[in-house]
């Protein structure tokens, strides 16, 4: 199967990135916004209580408490195909599977250059929409990933919802001497090899092998911040519709698992904003690329045309992707859309100023 893919998308395939890119950054903006609202209603309601004990007078009321997890009261967990068995609060069995795995390039002639390379995954990878045939990989696979979740797990006083234990990643790994000691080699064709229950052989796996770890998570000493509601926690709900219900693994206080929360939101504002950005300059590259196509049937012309297209697509989409970012933030922040709007003029300025010299030139 060999396909021939403009390393552009053309015109339209350049309006479906634009509108992607403006959603994102739209969307982003908002996020951003009500996120951040909800976190300083939060610095304003939350109070730090003790675990060891339940205080009545903080009933329905946001608290932040801290300490070790305790499995004193908590249900052993065992995977329900291969008997493994762990005193945790939750119990993780991961399922990789031995495929193959694409990576396209595409040069300065629109030509596609693909690589394939056998990986381990823990999800399918559709090889149905390959640029080579030849690396087909499995469709199903019989054992999947399952994640367990014990009762009864405290944090001093209080009993930690699933939601929250959930939440928290694994700490621990079962060893080839947890494996060997728990696993009894009861399904056919699955056995030991390192850390891991394998239908590989003779250590040479194929194309649709599959690899089991399993992980968990033990006593460890956790952070929340959540609504305080009997033996248990709650999410607290903002008045912008968005929820408080957080648990780290660490000793902190309320003030600083939300300045952790801050610099979170910060984070992904900033990634979002530069992923939405280059995708809108990706459109209109992509909407120019005709122009490209057709300069570069002349060397020399080809150059010097890819060369503007690619100026003007940068300036005309990190002039829009301002003008979006401001319109979103005028509501909260208007003295920043003024400040942005500036910026954009300038920058449109800047690109009339060039069109002008160009012309002279020509």
């Amino acid at each position: 199967m060999n396909k021939t893919t403009k390393k552009s998308g053309g015109i339209l395939g350049g309006l479906v990135i634009l509108l992607i890119g403006i959603g994102l950054l739209w969307y982003n903006e908002g996020r951003t916004v009500a996120t951040q609202s909800t976190i300083n209603e939060a610095k304003k309601n939350y109070t730090d209580v003790s675990s060891t004990k339940i205080d009545k007078k903080y009933e329905g009321k946001l608290v932040a408490t801290k300490g070790k997890i305790d499995l004193s009261e908590a249900n052993s967990l065992t995977d329900s195909i291969f008997g493994i068995n762990v005193k945790a609060a939750k119990l993780v069995r991961t399922v990789e599977i031995y495929q193959w795995e694409e990576s396209c390039t595409t040069d300065d002639n629109d030509k596609k250059n693909c690589t394939y390379e056998k990986v381990w995954k823990d999800s399918l990878i559709d090889s149905s929409e390959f640029e080579t045939s030849g690396h087909d990989n499995p469709t199903s696979v019989q054992y999947e990933s399952e994640t367990s979740i014990a009762d009864n797990v405290k944090l001093g006083a209080f009993y930690l919802p699933e939601e929250l234990i959930n939440s928290l990643s694994t700490n621990k790994k079962k060893n080839n001497n947890n494996l060997t000691e728990e696993y009894k080699n009861t399904i056919e064709g699955i056995t030991i090899s390192g850390n891991y229950l394998t239908n590989v052989k003779d250590n040479n796996p194929e194309i649709g092998n599959i690899r089991i770890s399993f992980n968990y998570l033990d006593e460890e000493t956790v952070s929340v911040m959540a609504v305080q509601n009997g033996d248990t926690f709650e999410a607290f709900t903002s008045k912008k519709g968005k929820d408080v219900y957080k648990i780290m693994k660490g000793n902190y206080t309320g003030a600083q698992i939300l300045e952790k929360m801050t610099k979170t939101n910060r984070t992904w504002k900033w990634i979002l904003r530069i992923v939405g950005i280059l995708l809108i300059i990706s459109a209109f590259n992509s909407m120019f690329s005709f122009i490209t196509n057709l300069a570069n049937k002349i060397p020399i012309l080809g150059n010097i045309v890819s060369g503007a297209t690619g100026l003007i697509s940068a300036v005309l989409g990190f002039s829009l992707s301002l003008i979006i970012i401001a319109v979103a933030w005028f509501r909260f922040r208007p003295l920043l859309s003024i400040i942005l709007l500036v910026i954009v003029i300038g920058l449109v300025v800047f690109l009339k100023v060039y069109q002008n010299k160009n012309s002279k030139e020509k």
